[in-house]
């Protein structure tokens, strides 16, 4: 079964839910802290078979197990570490992360690790591989006075390095034309100015405003769909925020935070919660998935490293969720053939492997964990 976007239903108007952090997209709801990462039981290291089915009602059939024979057989996790960091460690497939963790239900959060943990390695009494926590420091607390508060120092690591992704969890939407133009915008200002910065009071319609602090957001590039040219949806610019001061009509805002000139027509979105970073882990996506690259995140970065973000053709429609590893590979090259004198097809190669964690309807986000040559924009991706 091929999962590509030929083959599937495709929708009329691209939702989103933007549940991650940075709006994030259509994130799984959170989860009660009883229950495993994602939503999913964590499969034992005695099983052998995949963690769970996907949405799409396929199983992620990930291969042989495969340890690096250097791994060590206890590590103490750090404090910068990430879930692929301490995977990379223990396997030579990350991905393949839900084979060997073993929650232990004697601890606290079991399916969250933190800095300061201790990791065992170990083999069940089948054979199989397997890890755990072994010993838990205590959280640091902060006793803040007058008030009565206590808050954790730590926080468990997350998937992938905060910093690579937050802002677009944040601040990232895509959504339909026709979407972007049902959204609430900025009428214009009091003062008969063109742009508008921090402080500005605005006006805005389209909607009963009933929450303190909205994004500003300008619908921007159009995502297609290689091939059929169809229109996936409209990256959303973030703005700023404007902060409601009276809801009436129109209703009034004063603008905050901007990190771009904000002109009428704007659109207002409301500012969701955010998400948790850590609620989902590396697993291979359902086989023969097929897919593209087929934008940047950062317009400003003309190429495409370790810890870039880049949009692919994949979305909730074909079963894809945050945690989902693929690989890339180049595009296929035609070549003379220099005895038969007939043009013959050079396959692309392996480039990489990224991991989506945020998931769109008809599209995702996801970050470059690893490099092996160039990756480019219309470059395949695929189960690893």
């Amino acid at each position: 079964m091929n999962i590509t976007r030929s083959s599937r239903h495709l929708g009329t108007a691209l939702l989103l839910a933007t549940g991650l952090l940075l709006g994030s997209c259509a994130q799984p709801p959170s989860r009660p802290e009883s229950k495993p990462v994602g939503g999913e039981p964590a499969l034992l290291s005695g099983s052998s078979g995949p963690a769970s089915p996907r949405s799409s009602g396929a199983l992620a059939v990930e291969g042989p197990l495969a340890l690096r024979p250097d791994h060590p057989q206890t590590y103490t996790v750090a404090a910068g570490d990430t879930l692929w960091s301490i995977a990379a460690r223990f396997l030579q497939s990350p991905w393949q992360w839900r084979r060997i963790w073993r929650q232990n239900p004697q601890v606290r959060n079991p399916h969250r690790i933190y800095p300061g943990d201790v990791l065992r390695f170990s083999h069940d009494p089948n054979g199989n591989p397997q890890l755990e926590i072994a010993g838990r420091e205590a959280v640091p607390l902060l006793k803040l006075t007058p008030q009565v508060r206590v808050e954790e120092l730590t926080q468990p690591i997350p998937p992938v390095p905060r910093d690579a992704v937050e802002s677009f969890l944040k601040r990232g939407e895509i959504l339909s034309a026709a979407n972007w133009r049902q959204m609430p915008y900025i009428l214009g200002d009091d003062d008969a100015q063109v742009i508008y910065a921090d402080r500005d009071r605005v006006y805005g319609r389209g909607a009963n405003f009933d929450q303190p602090r909205y994004q500003v957001f300008r619908p921007g590039e159009e995502l297609r769909e290689p091939g059929s040219n169809r229109s996936l949806g409209q990256i959303g610019i973030y703005l700023g925020q404007a902060v409601l001061e009276r809801d009436e009509d129109p209703a009034s805002f004063l603008l905050a935070n901007t990190i771009a000139p904000v002109r009428a027509g704007d659109r207002l979105l409301e500012i969701e919660e955010e998400p948790e970073l850590y609620n989902f882990e590396p697993h291979s996506v359902p086989p023969d998935t097929e897919g593209s690259i087929i934008a940047r995140l950062d317009p400003d970065i003309t190429q495409i490293t370790q810890y870039s973000s880049v949009i692919i053709n994949l979305g909730t429609q074909e079963g894809i969720e945050p945690g989902h590893v693929l690989a890339v590979f180049g595009k296929d090259r035609w070549i003379d053939d220099p005895v038969s004198g007939k043009p013959a097809k050079v396959p692309g190669e392996r480039a990489g492997l990224l991991m989506v964690y945020k998931a769109h309807d008809l599209v995702s986000y996801a970050l470059v964990m690893q490099i092996e040559r160039a990756i480019r924009l219309q470059d395949r991706v695929t189960t690893p």
